[in-house]
């Protein structure tokens, strides 16, 4: 059995850093850390909400299904939520979460953590303003599918994983190749060998370089004017 973590351990999530001591010796008591092995299914769409997870160690993707076609939401990282909005308007969840690659979770019961963040106007702003992030990025994504093509999705694609987590280069921004091509392409909303030709014509007009283990955006100025 896993430890509980510490408050200190609590206090360095950005999600929980607007606790008072008391309220995260509260939490401590009552949280549990989870492991999910690689695609296991944490939670699904429409299910009753099971609890708040937290991701501690590890990569989580959000996703929603529609008629077998499946579209990649987001990928979260350590220190981020998954599901909030049913602690907002107690419905079911809205879209599945599944582990990717060994995921590490922290835990929270339900009532402990509905209690908790409507007893508490810090960390209930910080779920609004979570949520309202998480709305406006997908109400982009919907805008894009409809008004962008391929191209120019694929390129803001690339543009938002350089500002995240883009190396610097002499020759340009390094990004390693942490997606699946599947993953790739549901994030862009189109077929894996529609994406792969939209990227693979980036690097014959010279704005990427494509290699085994990652992508090197060495134009980004055109990127930016293409996305």
């Amino acid at each position: 059995m896993m430890r509980s973590p510490t408050t200190k351990e609590l206090k360095s999530i950005p999600f929980l850093a607007h606790l008072r001591a008391t309220e995260l010796e509260t939490l401590a008591r009552a949280i549990e850390t989870r492991a999910f092995a690689n695609r296991q299914i944490i939670f699904r769409e429409g299910s009753p909400c099971s609890g708040l997870y937290i991701v501690k160690v590890g990569q989580v993707k959000l996703i929603q299904t529609r008629k077998d076609k499946e579209q990649l939401l987001a990928i979260v990282r350590a220190g981020d939520p998954l599901d909030l909005i049913p602690f907002l308007d107690s419905g079911p969840h809205s879209f599945s979460a599944q582990a990717r690659g060994a995921v590490t979770l922290y835990f929270i019961p339900p009532e402990t953590a509905r209690d908790l963040i409507w007893g508490t106007p810090a960390l209930l702003s910080v779920v609004l303003n979570t949520v309202g992030a998480r709305l406006r990025t997908l109400a982009t994504l919907a805008s894009d599918l409809v008004f962008k093509d391929v191209t120019a999705r694929v390129c803001k694609i690339l543009l938002e994983q350089a500002q995240a987590e883009g190396m610097p280069r002499r020759d340009g921004i390094c990004l390693k190749r942490t997606l699946s091509r599947q993953e790739f392409a549901s994030l862009i909303g189109t077929a894996r060998e529609v994406a792969w030709r939209s990227l693979k014509k980036l690097e014959e007009e010279g704005v990427v370089r494509i290699e085994r283990n990652q992508i090197t955006l060495l134009d980004v100025e055109r990127l930016a004017a293409m996305a």
